[in-house]
């Protein structure tokens, strides 16, 4: 809490300390005076539970941004992580299709085919026919000795959903 905060606040009792003594000074015992002992005491009170309070608040505050600050750099690790890993999977996929011995537009007709395009999208993208992108499908999957886009998917999925080796 700020120190003019604190000064502000402990004016108030400062101030009724001195009238009580005054009222106690000028004539003894009184209910007036006893009357503003209490004021004064439940106003300390309530100023104790506005301070702890505020010093909770703050204390929860700041772990609140702890926790996001561990949060987000949880998060930055784990899109790193998936990101390179997309690479390594992209990598293994084009030395799989060297393997192959595709030709570079097969090689990207099958990276399009294992990423659920349809023939005519992949024609669309690459600018050419269906039947330019059919051929190359049908080339893919003569040199990989596979049945089709689905078994083509499944040789690279398997991999990523197969349950990690314990090293």
């Amino acid at each position: 809490m700020s120190p003019k905060l604190l000064l502000l606040l402990a004016f108030f009792p400062a101030y009724q300390a001195w009238d009580l003594s005054q009222i106690h000074l000028s004539g003894g015992f009184n209910y007036h005076l006893v009357a503003e002992a209490i004021a004064t005491l439940v106003f300390v009170w309530i100023l104790y539970l506005f301070v702890r309070e505020r010093e909770r608040a703050a204390r929860d505050l700041a772990e609140l941004r702890n926790a996001a600050h561990a949060r987000e750099r949880a998060m930055a690790e784990r899109d790193d992580a998936a990101r390179v890993s997309t690479r390594h999977f992209l990598q293994l996929m084009q030395d799989q299709f060297e393997t192959w011995k595709l030709t570079p537009a097969e090689k990207d007709v099958a990276l399009l085919l294992v990423k659920g395009l349809s023939l005519e999208e992949i024609a669309a993208l690459r600018e050419s026919r269906a039947k330019t992108v059919r051929q190359h499908a049908a080339n893919v999957y003569a040199k990989a000795q596979l049945e089709g886009r689905h078994q083509l998917s499944a040789y690279f999925l398997e991999d990523l959903m197969a349950p990690a080796s314990p090293a």
